[in-house]
């Protein structure tokens, strides 16, 4: 009954094996070999983007703070949403790399950014003609975000045309974007110029890339990542773990899974009572369910995250806590079941 994260689910055999292979011999250092050629290749064409640059990389947050330093100078504004991984999850990093530029969380439809505010937002930034304003430099969606909901395609388009500034994606689940949302790797990334891809949370082992579709900040991100220590003298173990991720559309496959399991898992948990908190397009639930359920659930070994909840043991039993619960690539119908079971009386 392990729900608390898809970081905390194995390796899938697949990658495991594509580990194994690349181990044998030897092979030229800092991406230099075979395997990072051929993603770069696979990538462009998956993407159907020739000129795109591609880096294979060992951290989502590495690769999210190095894009965004690359894309912005230390005085702009990276705006995102309020509860993106940037501005919550991540240390300040994306200031820390591009060496002062600040982001602007802004509030917007439960976890995704509005475009009229986004709109509204960067035009009174760009009103303020001062030396003494941060101008617009960036925005950053997540996809899927951090409350799981899902970014179409249609609505990233909305957002490029309300900022009129690079976009950049953090796609820490965007296999699980892709699988909920049926629309192809291009139409979800036409409109923009960075891609943070990660596959450690759908079935990788440690393997995220960092796409440019916008080659020009290039150099700038070469720096970023050299810099930061991002650049990695085994990166071949990289490559071949996204090589196989890729192959056979094994990434789709892990996230469609993760999905499936969210669903039953949403479904599950609203005909028990609980109440959504937000869209559960992919792989991730939040839910309010009372206290005292909470306990019962815990008690019999299920794992999972309170979401803000405070003192699980302190408070009133009929207290609705919100709770997150995330599926994995290796998730069963058995675990969401049993998972279910825990929190009935």
């Amino acid at each position: 009954m392990h729900f608390a994260s898809d970081n905390t689910s194995g390796v899938h055999p697949k990658i495991m094996e594509a580990l194994v292979r690349a181990n044998d011999g030897y092979a030229p250092a800092y991406a230099a070999d075979r395997w990072s050629a051929e993603l770069t290749e696979r990538l462009r064409d998956l993407f159907q983007a020739p000129d795109a640059l591609v880096w294979p990389m060992a951290s989502g947050t590495g690769t999210n703070a190095a894009l965004l330093g690359a894309m912005t100078p230390p005085w702009g504004t990276v705006y995102c949403h309020e509860t993106a991984h940037i501005e919550r999850d991540e240390r300040n990093s994306v200031p820390f790399f591009s060496g002062g530029a600040r982001l602007r969380p802004l509030p917007g439809r439960a976890s995704r950014l509005d475009p009229e505010r986004l709109r509204t937002e960067i035009a009174a930034d760009r009103a303020r003609d001062d030396i003494h304003a941060s101008p617009p430099a960036a925005v950053s969606l997540t996809n899927l975000t951090e409350f799981g909901e899902l970014y179409r395609p249609a609505e990233i388009a909305a957002l490029a045309d309300a900022s009129g500034l690079p976009l950049h994606l953090d796609g820490a689940r965007f296999a699980n974007a892709i699988a909920a949302s049926g629309a192809s790797p291009w139409e979800m990334t036409r409109e923009l110029s960075a891609l943070s891809l990660g596959a450690t949370k759908t079935g990788a082992m440690a393997a995220e890339a960092a796409v440019l579709f916008d080659p020009a900040p290039g150099e700038a991100f070469e720096s970023q990542r050299m810099r930061s220590g991002h650049n990695l003298s085994k990166a071949r173990y990289v490559s071949a773990q996204l090589l196989a991720w890729l192959e056979d559309d094994l990434w789709l496959e892990l996230a469609t899974q993760a999905n499936a399991m969210g669903a039953r898992l949403a479904q599950g948990l609203t005909e028990i009572g609980a109440t959504l908190s937000h869209e559960a397009a992919g792989n991730l639930v939040f839910a309010r369910l009372p206290r005292s359920l909470h306990l019962t659930a815990k008690a019999r070994g299920a794992v999972y995250h309170l979401w803000g909840a405070g003192d699980l043991h302190t408070g009133d039993p009929t207290e609705p806590l919100l709770a997150r619960f995330v599926a994995s690539w290796s998730t069963t119908e058995a675990d969401v079941d049993a998972l279910l079971a825990a929190f009935s009386d």
